[in-house]
């Protein structure tokens, strides 16, 4: 190898690198929110499929969903899923998301953008839902989850994400001393493909001005 091309391999080596420890550097002089405040208003929409478990047995579902958050922080969802042995339901419910305050307060980020994203992507929800069947009977629906950020442009459209769930459904009535019915209580696996929009909240604004005494 001659002397020049030695040199090419060194200098684009150092590019390279340069180039993967650039984002790294810059996420750590952030501020650690990802522009949720920029744009604290969420409206996710998802769509996928999954299995919900009949005797032991997997029975395919199409599910769509939508969500309103605030902050990435709490919100409410509805969704719904529709399987051809399982029946059909409309969940409502509250989607609680603990760990993206507790971790920024704390000041316990990873400064890695798609690590911290996911942590904090991490939610519970907890409401009704409503079997749409011949009884048309409500159930409670307990579920979590998590999303990976696949594209995350900071613009209107908040990026793509792969959401992972599982959702617990138990419509079994309260009152009957029986054991439950398999077909009152079950578990459902899905992942959807989420479209976030951005809309502007102004949230940073709502602190009043401080003073500092002279």
């Amino acid at each position: 190898m001659t002397r020049g091309a030695r040199l090419g391999v060194i200098v684009g080596t150092i590019l390279v690198l340069s180039a993967f420890c650039a984002p790294a550097s810059a996420q750590r002089e952030g501020d650690g929110l990802y522009g949720r405040w920029d744009r604290g208003l969420t409206l996710a929409l998802g769509a996928g499929g999954g299995a919900t478990w009949l005797n032991r047995k997997a029975d395919p579902n199409v599910i769509g969903e939508a969500r309103f958050l605030v902050a990435d922080t709490a919100g409410v969802v509805l969704s719904g899923r529709w399987g051809p042995d399982s029946g059909q339901h409309l969940f409502v419910g509250v989607d609680l998301r603990p760990l993206f305050p507790a971790l920024f307060f704390l000041y316990k980020q990873t400064w890695n953008e798609f690590a911290d994203l996911l942590l904090q992507s991490i939610f519970v929800e907890i409401g009704p839902a409503f079997l749409l069947d011949s009884h048309r009977s409500v159930g409670l629906g307990v579920g979590f989850g998590f999303g990976v950020p696949l594209y995350r442009p900071l613009t209107t459209v908040k990026g793509l994400w792969l959401r992972i769930a599982t959702r617990y459904v138990n419509a079994d009535p309260s009152y009957r001393n029986t054991q439950p019915t398999n077909d009152r209580t079950q578990w459902t696996l899905y992942a959807t493909f989420v479209v976030r929009l951005g809309f502007e909240s102004k949230l940073s604004r709502w602190e009043p001005p401080r003073y500092r005494p002279r």
